[in-house]
């Protein structure tokens, strides 16, 4: 049982440490390969005749359709329409996804506020103002950006369904353009990286802070220190890799989103070597 189980994460590394060959070696013959289509909807549905309530709908795709590799593209597109759409949506054309999600959204919408309006239309004694119920669904898909045959690619959703402010979102996933298959953190970094990688993480995050001139200083600005350390939401740009901390990851609604820029150079002793020559490209 106990080489049973070894030789499976043995697998698993090598298979891991494949995908990254593999994305290594395209550092020059895919960059022009990729080939995007854009896919949007604007759209106001309204909750009654009246057209006192609503919903905004507010769509903007960018979708690859070419990466060099079919099989990879094949992966690459169904991954995105199961994060910008969900799982249901996977075996449709965008164009087709693009509007049953849109379909969707307005059918929740109604069967979520029109009761509510209903039963305040039959008994508005029982409330002193009319329910408002004006919701806004965004949602954004783009590319980011191509390093060594990597695709980054971000999912940007703002929801809002009442209250005193909506939420926003960001989700980045990276893509081997060789193989389709998602490239994580521990693909890109050696052994033991957390530690190191987070203090780069705090180092950076007060460099480019004007605010904060100490890494002792960023409890008393809001943040949890704690919480800050690698979480698999970055993409990579040909300055370094950028992490992403979306609201409430870190800190307070009110101090918004955090991103920390590690340059390349800085990243040097924790990088694989088949990365180590990134910031030379």
């Amino acid at each position: 049982m106990k080489k049973m189980m070894n030789k499976m994460i043995e697998n698993r590394l090598m298979a891991g440490f494949s995908i990254v060959i593999a994305c290594a070696l395209l550092v020059g013959c895919e960059r022009n390969a990729l080939q995007t289509a854009n896919f949007s909807c604007e759209q106001v549905c309204y909750l009654t005749d009246a057209q006192e309530d609503s919903l905004t709908v507010s769509i903007h795709i960018e979708y690859p359709t070419a990466v060099g590799n079919p099989d990879a593209l094949k992966g690459i597109q169904s991954d995105l329409k199961h994060r910008l759409f969900g799982e249901a949506y996977i075996e449709m054309e965008p164009q087709q996804a693009l509007d049953a999600y849109v379909a969707m959204l307005k059918t929740e919408y109604k069967q979520n506020n029109l009761p509510l309006k209903e039963e305040w239309q039959k008994d508005n004694s029982e409330y002193e103002f009319a329910p408002i119920c004006c919701e806004e669904q965004v949602l954004t898909g783009s590319v980011m950006g191509e390093v060594s045959g990597i695709l980054s690619y971000c999912v940007e959703r703002y929801v809002y369904t009442g209250g005193a402010h909506g939420s926003n979102f960001r989700q980045f996933v990276n893509y081997c353009l060789k193989t389709g298959e998602l490239v994580e953190e521990e693909q890109l970094f050696t052994e033991g990286y957390q530690e190191p990688l987070t203090q780069l993480l705090l180092q950076y995050m007060v460099e480019q802070n004007d605010e904060i001139a100490l890494i002792q200083d960023l409890h008393e600005a809001g943040y949890n220190v704690d919480d800050i350390h690698p979480n698999d939401n970055f993409y990579l740009a040909e300055e370094g890799i950028t992490y992403v901390f979306n609201p409430y990851d870190i800190a307070p609604y009110a101090l918004g989103e955090t991103e920390i820029l590690i340059p390349w150079s800085a990243l040097q002793g924790i990088l694989k070597p088949e990365f180590q020559t990134v910031e030379k490209q």
